[in-house]
């Protein structure tokens, strides 16, 4: 039987992959150059069946080497080809794409001596499985299987396979820079010396209903208008000028330091990571729905729904504040738990606050699942997640901060 290999740390039939380390002193020889070798382990060796076939053999997992993904597979007893009392050992490719690589293998004791040597004299060729050429090489006869009982480690079969590709394989895929665009554009993240906006965050914070009181600290973020006007076109707005420009200064009063540098970080390329936006989700949402950081907005809503266990004591809060921000993933979240909780919230919470232009959200997540998001040629947008209406707004380059019925249009629009 064919057994494939899971996690390599279960059960002693599991096959480990280490890359060995080389350490050169002085200057290799030509032959020396280009290889490498990969170290697989046969766990328990002694335990595997040792009928000879074909089909009794052991794969290994995929391991990575030269931007192509390889699997070794091992028959205890031989390969149907083998004499008996031989070990079969099999090198496959599993990538899409063909190779041509030199290679040996060997197994090795417990002294790391090579006590099993299969050199390949000749370039081989590796083809992308399903080709209908071969994507792996046997090698019948590659030991006995009483002189590896003789080499086991700690009862373990251990093989080193060297590979070397040809300089003339072109499959190979070449290290390519990315646009440094990004990295170019953070860089000018909070920098003085270029900026012609200063942001003065803190000043008069609320602190009550009606009282305020001063900040202690203001903190400076320098901006550039350019960076702005498309990742915060509010802010953006806050600071344009006329004539010949020159550096503006804008206090916010409205946002924490914390959140406003989050913002500002976001706009400028930056990633935020899931600690950060699992810390005050709300915070962020609220910043970004008023100054215009769209795509930040709603990975805080993400955020914001994967983190909050709905229940029939919060549902409302949650729709209204998705309703006044519109928050069309939470909103349809609370959708969700309203249908699936139906029973048990009938005559336990009032709808008195319920806004009546919601009803369409509801009726859609009382349905949907009760038909395919398509009827013929005809897309039912209406039957749709949010984040698939979303994506195909992206995908189109429109926007995508918008309630259901927004969205909907826009694809309509798109599309008619």
């Amino acid at each position: 039987m064919t057994q494939g290999a899971p996690s390599i740390f279960c059960t002693s039939h599991i096959i480990e992959k280490n890359m060995s380390i080389k350490v050169d002193v002085g200057t290799p020889p030509d032959g020396f150059e280009g290889w490498t070798s990969v170290v697989v382990r046969f766990h328990g060796f002694a335990t595997l069946p040792t009928t000879r076939d074909e089909s009794n053999y052991i794969t290994s997992s995929e391991f990575s080497c030269f931007g192509h993904q390889w699997v070794v597979d091992l028959y205890p007893g031989g390969h149907t080809m083998s004499e008996e009392g031989y070990v079969s050992v099999s090198l496959r490719n599993r990538s899409n794409t063909s190779i041509k690589i030199n290679y040996c293998f060997g197994a090795m004791d417990a002294n790391c001596r090579e006590v099993v040597h299969r050199p390949c004299p000749k370039v081989q060729e590796f083809a992308a499985p399903g080709s209908g050429r071969s994507s792996g090489r046997c090698t019948a006869h590659f030991a006995k299987r009483s002189k590896l009982m003789s080499a086991l480690v700690d009862g373990s079969l251990v093989i080193e396979f060297r590979m070397k590709p040809t300089s003339t394989d072109k499959s190979i895929p070449q290290f390519i820079p990315t646009n440094p665009i990004n990295k170019n554009v953070l860089k000018l993240f909070m920098n003085e010396e270029s900026a012609d906006v200063v942001f003065e965050v803190g000043g008069e914070q609320a602190t009550g209903t009606t009282s305020r009181k001063k900040s202690k600290t203001i903190t400076n973020f320098h901006a550039h208008r350019i960076i702005l006007q498309n990742c915060a076109p509010t802010l953006y707005e806050m600071c344009r000028v006329s004539g010949e420009g020159g550096i503006t200064t804008v206090s916010i009063t409205d946002v924490s330091t914390g959140i406003f540098k989050h913002m500002m970080y976001y706009a400028y390329g930056g990633k935020l990571s899931d600690e950060e936006l699992e810390s005050n989700p709300k915070g962020i949402i609220d910043a970004c729905d008023k100054y215009g950081v769209v795509n930040l907005k709603l990975e805080a809503e993400a955020s914001y729904v994967k983190s909050t266990t709905f229940s029939i004591d919060n549902m409302m809060d949650n729709l209204l504040y998705a309703d006044s921000k519109n928050l069309a993933l939470l909103k349809e979240a609370v959708m969700d738990f309203i249908v699936a909780n139906k029973d048990d919230i009938i005559g336990k919470v009032s709808f008195n606050d319920f806004p009546g232009h919601l009803a369409a959200d509801l009726l859609t997540a009382m349905s949907r699942g009760e038909q395919n998001e398509s009827n013929g040629d005809k897309i039912n947008y209406n039957k749709m997640r949010v984040g698939t209406l979303r994506k195909m707004l992206d995908d189109e380059g429109l926007d995508v901060d918008g309630s259901r019925e927004a969205m909907i249009a826009l694809l309509k629009e798109q599309t008619s």
